[in-house]
């Protein structure tokens, strides 16, 4: 066998051994489809993807600190997610190393949408405007929709 083969070989098993371990750590962008188990807040759901779980915590948001509003946020969120499948966006881990993602909902009734921008456009959260992983203004346009119609932390009832 000529070195050259050899190593090509050799590079192609290192490639896939280092695709490989890839995959149990996920890259920001990888998705993967599940269950969401048990909702902990409406920001900290358990994701099972079949080969195990995971605690997720939503990309962008957060929750209200008008305790009837973050139930209501926890509510909608197991609504829409409790025992159903959805997809998880993996985004990244915060510095403690929870992991971060986005939760897209698969479900014919309600349809395909994103469990946070949801959740902001019925006014149960607040997003983070330093989080910069929705494009579009996703997160602007379904605020201002949540303004406009006085939903959520938008109601003068609510504050």
């Amino acid at each position: 066998m000529s070195l050259r083969k050899t190593f090509g070989s050799l590079a192609f098993g290192a490639l896939f051994v280092a695709l490989l371990s890839l995959g149990s750590v996920g890259l920001a962008g990888d998705s993967v489809y599940g269950k969401v188990t048990a909702v902990k807040r409406a920001d900290l759901v358990t994701f099972d993807y079949g080969g195990g779980a995971y605690d997720i915590r939503l990309a962008g948001v957060e929750i209200p600190k008008n305790q009837a509003l973050a139930h209501e946020a926890a509510r909608f969120v197991s609504d829409h997610l409790l025992n159903k499948n959805c997809r998880l966006r993996f985004e990244g881990r915060t510095s403690e190393g929870e992991m971060i993602g986005r939760l897209i909902t698969d479900d014919p009734d309600y349809g395909i949408k994103d469990v946070g921008v949801e959740l902001v456009r019925n006014g149960l959260v607040s997003w983070q405007r330093s989080y910069v992983g929705y494009k579009y203004d996703e997160m602007q346009k379904a605020e201002d929709q949540a303004k406009s119609n006085q939903r959520g932390i938008w109601n003068p009832v609510q504050k």
